[in-house]
């Protein structure tokens, strides 16, 4: 039996395409991925280093109607009892300084890598709604606050 090169390319390239779609879908833990936003990250930079309010609402051009971040470190059960996701197939989130959670009807929309590293541990694992603003923290140049 004889195969034709035709046919002996697109049986390669199915098989590519299958190894390549099952090796994808290991890398995903099943739901939402964390991602990098520059206009977001650059916002919350520009605000802690200039000592200035940011609306979140106002640096975000997607759907959402809560948000709250994790710290560097949070384990992946803490993130999944806050968020309702674990969002990393690690055992704790350690790609950023921060992350930000944005849920729209109670499901993760997005994930973002947040590289400043000026938040307190204090304010996190909490949703805040759209109203939410990173504000100043009096007294710690280049912080900032969750408030609503």
């Amino acid at each position: 039996m004889t195969i034709r090169p035709a046919m002996t390319r697109r049986l390669a390239l199915l098989m590519l395409g299958t190894a390549l779609a099952c090796a994808l879908g290991a890398c995903s833990p099943g739901g939402t991925m964390p991602e990098s936003n520059d206009k977001l990250d650059r916002s919350v930079l520009d605000a802690a280093r200039n000592g200035t309010e940011l609306r979140l609402s106002d640096a975000t051009d997607f759907e959402w109607d809560q948000a709250g971040f994790i710290t560097e470190g949070t384990p992946a059960t803490e993130i999944e009892s806050a968020f309702g996701e674990a969002i990393t197939r690690e055992k704790r989130y350690t790609a950023s300084p921060a992350l930000f959670v944005f849920l729209k009807d109670g499901k993760v929309a997005k994930a973002i890598r947040i590289t400043p590293d000026a938040f307190s541990g204090s304010d996190a694992k909490k949703k805040y709604g759209r109203d939410v603003a990173l504000v100043p923290v009096e007294g710690r140049s280049g912080y900032l606050a969750w408030r609503e």
